[in-house]
């Protein structure tokens, strides 16, 4: 049977529309093909593990450590008097009557420097400078872990957006794709047209602007781990929150917790022991000093040669009430050191309570985050439903699908405060790597 050409006009012209129309559909519902999340090797634990042997500060703070190791093992070798040879050779040497064939060598053996109550309240706090080099090293570890975790968690957060902002782009495009055919129609003013092409390029712009955060923060990462700056770092971002707060429970952080477990106190209160031995070393300035004398001497010029051997004590008589001063010099800054941990302490508590308070909010916000995202799933269906009955176009339902994806990254942004609070709060109770199974050490 032998169609007449108008019908097959009339056929071919209604089959041109509805492939149109169910492109547009198509389109409307396709997902949007946004690369996924990064996957490499370098997860969290991972920057973490690798900034503890890469990172210069890190390095500068085991080199403090070594530091005061040596000058432990100094004041332990006070404990002994320090012995001193000297030799000469003479070219000239005036005569001596009583050795007329005297040798031009002369050695001389003398024991000084030695003070073994000092000595040995030396040793003491050069120990203790030990523990606060160690637990500051300690401290700078836990700044930098809290540092990798916040910039990775934004890295994180930044992807997310862009892959959001990626949608909506894709979206936007539609909808100005819609709009080139409606004015193509007629059906549109070009003012209209115009502002949806302008809110194409505001996307495009938006995208590239979160891609240089996204790279400035990788940046800061490389630089805090000390990875090259020109070498590519493959991160492993999904799953972030929990990489980062493994095994931290921060409903059990009591203040209790923190004032045993805060590495500032615990070098604060390192610092008074240090300074109350500065004080007993005051008073032990007024105790008359010890002394032990041994002195060889052989082929000394016009003076007697032998050995010396003597003991005793030396005493100032007068210094003009110095020592006394320096006793009460010390017992002061004893006060200061005591005055700063208590200030310590107390700024630790606010500090406490602002994060306690800020994640109470942020659980807020990103409760009423998620149900606005509910929320703009159902609209998002119902104007899916309203498109079809043709009770909305599509440039409206378009529209829809925009503020729903919107809301969803609203939610992955509002998640960053939070964590930024539990970070805080693990890094002042004793460190994310006290804390964090996965670094754990």
């Amino acid at each position: 049977m032998v169609l007449p050409m108008g019908l097959i006009r009339v056929v071919a012209i209604l089959l041109f529309w509805s492939a149109i129309t169910l492109g547009l559909v198509s389109t409307g519902h396709a997902e949007v093909q946004i690369k996924p999340e990064s996957y490499g090797y370098f997860d969290f634990p991972t920057c973490v593990r690798y900034a503890l042997v890469h990172s210069d500060d890190l390095t500068t703070n085991r080199i403090d450590i070594q530091l005061a190791s040596i000058d432990l093992k100094d004041a332990h070798s006070e404990i002994l008097p320090t012995l001193q040879v000297t030799t000469r050779y003479y070219l000239v040497r005036t005569f001596n009557v009583n050795d007329p064939n005297a040798n031009n060598w002369n050695v001389q053996f003398v024991m000084l420097n030695w003070n073994p109550y000092l000595a040995l309240l030396k040793i003491k706090s050069k120990s203790t400078m030990v523990d606060i080099a160690k637990i500051s090293h300690f401290e700078k570890i836990s700044d930098a872990t809290a540092k990798v975790a916040k910039v990775f968690y934004g890295i994180h957060t930044l992807e997310k957006s862009i892959r959001g902002s990626k949608q909506i782009l894709a979206l936007v495009q539609d909808k100005l794709n819609f709009g080139k055919s409606m004015n193509d129609q007629g059906k549109m003013d070009p003012l209209e047209l115009q502002a949806l092409q302008n809110d194409y390029r505001s996307q495009q712009i938006k995208i590239r602007s979160l891609e240089n955060d996204l790279q400035e923060n990788i940046n800061r990462l490389k630089a805090i781990i000390g990875y090259h700056p020109d070498y590519y770092l493959p991160l492993d971002t999904r799953d972030a929150a929990n990489q980062i707060l493994n095994g931290f429970r921060s409903n059990w952080i009591t203040f209790t917790d923190i004032q045993g477990s805060n590495l500032q106190l615990k070098i604060s209160a390192k610092k008074e022991q240090v300074q109350s031995n500065s004080v007993t070393g005051a008073y032990v300035a007024l105790v008359p000093q010890p002394q032990f004398v041994f002195q060889q001497d052989t082929n000394t010029p016009n003076a007697t040669s032998g050995l010396n051997m003597a003991i005793g004590v030396d005493y100032y008589l007068w210094d003009g009430f110095r020592r006394v001063r320096d006793i009460k010099r010390q017992k002061l800054l004893a006060q200061k050191y005591n005055l700063d941990r208590e200030k310590l302490s107390q700024q630790l508590y606010i500090t406490f309570k602002k994060l306690r308070n800020g994640i109470g909010l942020s659980n807020e916000k990103e409760g009423l985050s998620r149900e606005r995202a509910k929320l703009a799933d159902l609209a998002e269906e119902k104007a899916l439903s309203n498109y079809r009955s043709g009770l909305i176009d599509y440039s409206n339902y378009v529209d829809q699908r925009i503020k729903k994806t919107e809301a969803h990254l609203e939610v992955a942004q509002s998640v960053q405060s939070r964590v930024n609070d539990l970070i805080d709060l693990a890094t002042i109770s004793g460190g994310l790597n006290k804390h964090n199974a996965a670094i754990r050490y």
